[in-house]
Formats: C-alpha cells, structure tokens, sequence
C-alpha cells in the first residue's frame, strides 16, 4: 500500500496548512501532513515558513515572535484566492478537533527548536495524545535533537528525520543510530539501492514530494512507502487506476 500523504493539508487544492486545505486533503488522502511552531505566548500554530509570515499572510513577522491574537487577525487565504479571504492560521488542536475522527493519519513537522526549553516537544506530544491519535501519527524534524527529546519524554512515539540536504549515506546512519522506522526522503535518495537498504531494516520511506503523475509513477514503481504531494486528488486517482 502506497499512503498518499497531502502535504501542507494538500496545497495544491486550498491555501496550505488551513481548515479548507484539510477539509479538501482529508477526502482523498491516508496522511496529512502539515507544520507546527509555537507563538510567542505559547500557542502551537499550524504554519509552514519559519523566517517571514508574509508568503502566505498579510502579516509581517515570525511566528515565535508574534502574539496569537495578531496571528488570528491575518488574512491566511487571500494570496491563493480571493475565495478564501479571512482563511485564518489554525491551531494544531483545531485542526486534529476537525480531522481527528476521520479515518486518516498524521505527519506532524516540527519547525521549531528551543535548545533552552523542551517545552514545544512536551505540548505537542500533550496535544496528540489528548486526541488520542498518536498510534496513528509519525512527528517528524529536521533536527536530530528534536527526535532525541520526544523519544526522552515518550520513547513509544513514531518519529522521522527529513533527510534535507544530508546526503543519502549520512542520513541512513543516522536513521540507524536513532533507531528510525520512517525515513522521508528527497530526490538525491531516491533510487533502489537506498530504498532496499531502508527496507531491509524495516524503514519505510516517504518522498518528498512529487505533484505530477510522472513523478508519482516513478516513486512508487522504485518502492516508496508513501508520497507527499500537494495534489492528492491526482495520486489517488493514479493508484486507483494503476495500481
């Protein structure tokens, strides 16, 4: 089974990471995936860009440093299209309140990281667990120090480590050493030889990321476990047919 995974909620469909993007990613996709960062007076935003707001937003500023009541104010929607004027930035709560009894996963990144405090690893293991959807979630980060403080504070959390700009033989040592079971991967990894490795130490892999069916198509025929796209209409509708 090949997952299909909506990145950003499926970004293609809606303006990312909002209500309207789950609303649309949950209809055709097994996974959602989608980014976290703390406020600056500690609520957990769902939003993607960590140095600037003002891509998806008609806001100035970083998500740390802002208050959530400036945050709730902005307008998430209009830059995508004028149909989703007032889009707001949610709260991670408020998207698992609206997608936690759906029949899908979760791929929550963590954009964040506090060499100070784990209070951002802390809340967002609280959160999943008030929803009761860990079994069914995989948090993954960038840094390492991310994974090894979620596995401190609950070592039973599925948790990976994006690859980046690592390069492939680095990056499998370390999903050795950390003790991974998911992998997602960009293109310099995506070839046989890595995905039998990781396969052969029971890690599936996701990629990132492929919107046109070409891509798809190639990703799964080389074995991929799961994709991340911003259409997951269209790769459902290709495993559907094809597969």
């Amino acid at each position: 089974m090949i997952l299909n995974i909506a990145h950003r909620g499926g970004a293609g469909l809606a303006p990312e990471n909002t209500i309207s993007c789950f609303k649309q990613g949950i209809l055709y996709a097994d996974m959602l995936e989608f980014d976290i960062q703390p406020s600056k007076d500690s609520q957990l935003m769902v939003f993607h860009d960590r140095n600037e707001i003002e891509r998806t937003t008609n806001g100035v500023g970083k998500i740390p440093e802002l208050i959530f009541s400036y945050l709730r104010s902005l307008d998430a929607g209009s830059w995508f299209h004028p149909n989703f004027e007032g889009e707001i930035i949610p709260t991670l709560s408020e998207v698992l309140e609206m997608t936690s009894t759906a029949n899908i996963q979760y791929n929550i990144e963590l954009k964040y990281y506090n060499p100070d405090s784990t209070w951002f690893e802390e809340e967002t293991l609280n959160i999943i667990k008030r929803f009761k959807i860990e079994k069914r979630t995989v948090i993954t980060a960038r840094y390492v120090e991310n994974i090894i403080r979620l596995r401190e504070i609950d070592h039973t959390i599925e948790c990976a480590l994006l690859q980046k700009e690592r390069e492939k033989n680095e990056y499998f040592n370390l999903l050795i050493d950390l003790d991974l079971k998911t992998a997602q991967i960009r293109k310099s990894a995506l070839d046989t030889s890595f995905l039998n490795k990781c396969h052969d130490n029971d890690i599936r892999v996701f990629f990132f990321f492929a919107d046109e069916l070409s891509d798809m198509k190639q990703a799964i025929e080389l074995g991929v476990d799961g994709i991340l796209t911003n259409y997951p209409d269209r790769l459902r509708e290709l495993i559907t047919k094809e597969f």
